[in-house]
């Protein structure tokens, strides 16, 4: 799936949160231009808050894995690693399929 983001709305639609996948946000980063390689990292961010603070549980883990497979493999800004745990580690304890579990062990090891 591709990823268009209207810069002027800057939370994800409710079912674009659960499609993303990491190869989107590879592919994506791949294309953009540095600005927006880095405004992604905040509208992903935007979106954890939004539906945090809604009670949506499930979209926010979506989202806190996004943030920190986002982090972790092509953004990798300093501290990465430690940015990628923490928001690996919320996206656990909010829905814990076994992606996250599985991705959570790979991010403690480093990048």
């Amino acid at each position: 799936m591709q990823i268009h983001i209207d810069w002027s709305k800057p939370i994800l639609r409710q079912d674009d949160a659960l499609r993303f996948r990491p190869s989107d946000l590879n592919n994506f980063y791949a294309e953009a231009d540095g600005f927006d390689k880095t405004n992604l990292f905040f509208v992903l961010l935007a979106s954890f808050h939004h539906y945090m603070d809604g009670g949506d549980t499930e979209r926010a883990a979506r989202l806190s894995f996004l943030l920190a497979y986002y982090l972790f493999v092509p953004l990798t800004p300093p501290g990465s690693q430690a940015l990628a745990r923490h928001y690996i580690q919320q996206a656990v304890s909010l829905h814990p399929p076994e992606e996250y579990e599985a991705w959570r062990v790979l991010m403690e090891r480093g990048n």
